[in-house]
């Protein structure tokens, strides 16, 4: 596979080479791919939390107690 880099990409990829933390060109892409994944992922998490909590506040308020709530998720997790 070849990739091409910008020249300030290309740059960035020669200092982190040059600064000891990686062997070679193929370290640094490999570890930038990985911690593209990483944030990602991390969106992603984010993302669904917020839907999570955009639903909870449009569904009204709930009739029941905090200690009705923890109770039942006691009881579902027994």
């Amino acid at each position: 596979m070849n990739v091409s880099l910008t020249p300030e990409l290309h740059d960035i990829v020669q200092r982190k080479v040059k600064s000891g933390l990686y062997s070679n060109a193929s370290e640094v892409i490999r570890a930038s791919i990985r911690n593209l994944e990483k944030e990602e992922q991390k969106q992603n998490s984010w993302n669904t939390l917020n839907k999570l909590l955009e639903d909870a506040a449009d569904s009204g308020r709930s009739e029941s107690t905090l200690d009705d709530i923890v109770n039942r998720v006691i009881k579902q997790n027994e």
